[in-house]
Order: structure tokens, then C-alpha cells, then sequence
């Protein structure tokens, strides 16, 4: 067989494992960024009596994609060549 009619195929292949492949890793940091949240949220909770426990929730998860955005935005600007 032809090896310059299998190449598309290979590149392909090659690009769909590379998506798989960052998509797990997308899936694992938010299952546990939320595993992180179900820890800090009661935490707020009981720290404070007048919020409600949907509130803590919703602080919690906005301090972890805040902290997301800090850790992304200096790994941009410390390594921009990878960007």
C-alpha cells in the first residue's frame, strides 16, 4: 500500500489521541476543583452566619477560578513561547 495515502489517516489519529488526551485533563481539574469545593464551602459556611449555603458555594467556586486565572495568567506571562 501507498504510505502517502495512509498519512492523512495517521495525522488524524494523531490529532484525535491529542484532543482525548487534553480533554481528560480538562475533565480531571474540574472534578477536582470541584472535590476542592465541596472542602472550602462549609468551611465559609460556618465561618459565617449570615450566608446562606448556596452563597458559600458560589464564593468557593469563585475563589477557585480566580485562583485558576491568577496561576493560568502567570504561567502566560512567565512562559509566553508555549502560548
Amino acid at each position: 500500500m501507498n504510505r502517502f495515502t495512509l498519512r492523512p489517516f495517521e495525522i488524524c489519529n494523531d490529532w484525535l489521541e491529542h484532543l482525548l488526551q487534553r480533554r481528560t485533563r480538562f475533565a480531571l481539574g474540574l472534578f477536582m476543583a470541584l472535590c476542592l469545593n465541596l472542602a472550602i464551602a462549609p468551611a465559609l459556611y460556618a465561618a459565617t452566619g449570615s450566608l446562606s449555603r448556596g452563597n458559600a458555594y458560589a464564593l468557593g467556586l469563585l475563589g477557585l477560578v480566580v485562583i485558576g486565572l491568577a496561576a493560568y495568567l502567570t504561567t502566560v506571562i512567565l512562559k509566553p513561547e508555549k502560548f
